[in-house]
C-alpha cells in the first residue's frame, strides 16, 4: 500500500501502537534498525501528531481502496489454499472440519465484496437500507464529506 510515513515514522507508529515506554521504544527503534536519540523520537512523535489528518485523508483517498483489495485478495488465496489442504487430506473428520473453516471464512469475502459496490458505485450507499437505518452517523451524499473517487 503506498504510504505516505517513511519507515522510521513507520517504526515510531508500531512504538507507539504498541504502548512502549520511551526507553522501551527507543529500544525498539535500535533494534528494527532505526537508531535515534530521545529528542529525535519525541520530534518524530509530534511530527506524527502534526501529520495525523494527513495520513487520514490519504486512507481515505487512496490507502483504503488499496487496503480493501490486498484483504480480498488475501481471503481469497485464503480459501484456495484451504481447497488445496482440503482435497489433500484423507481422513473425513479431519476435512469436515475443514470444511467448517472454509465456510467461516465465507462471510468475510461476502463482506468485502458487498462493501466493493460503495467503491464502485457510491449512490449505493444512499440506497442501502441497513446503512439508512443503523449507521445515522454516515453522511446521506459521500459529497457532504468530500469523498470522490
Amino acid at each position: 500500500m503506498a504510504d505516505i510515513l517513511t519507515d522510521t515514522e513507520r517504526a515510531v507508529v508500531e512504538s507507539i501502537r504498541m504502548r512502549l515506554s520511551t526507553e522501551q521504544a527507543l529500544v525498539y527503534m535500535k533494534d528494527v534498525g532505526y537508531p535515534v536519540a530521545r529528542a529525535t523520537y519525541f520530534r518524530y512523535k509530534k511530527k506524527l501528531e502534526e501529520k495525523k489528518f494527513e495520513r487520514l485523508n490519504h486512507i481515505a483517498k487512496i490507502g483504503f481502496i488499496d487496503q480493501h483489495l490486498e484483504r480480498i485478495d488475501g481471503l481469497e488465496l485464503i480459501e484456495k489454499k484451504m481447497w488445496v489442504e482440503y482435497n489433500r487430506e484423507k481422513d473425513p473428520f479431519k476435512r469436515i472440519q475443514m470444511l467448517k473453516t472454509i465456510a467461516q471464512v465465507q462471510p468475510y469475502i461476502s463482506t468485502y465484496y458487498e462493501t466493493t459496490k460503495f467503491f464502485v458505485d457510491p449512490k449505493s450507499i444512499e440506497q442501502n437500507w441497513y446503512f439508512q437505518n443503523y449507521h445515522y452517523d454516515i453522511p446521506k451524499k459521500f459529497s457532504e464529506v468530500g469523498f470522490y473517487l
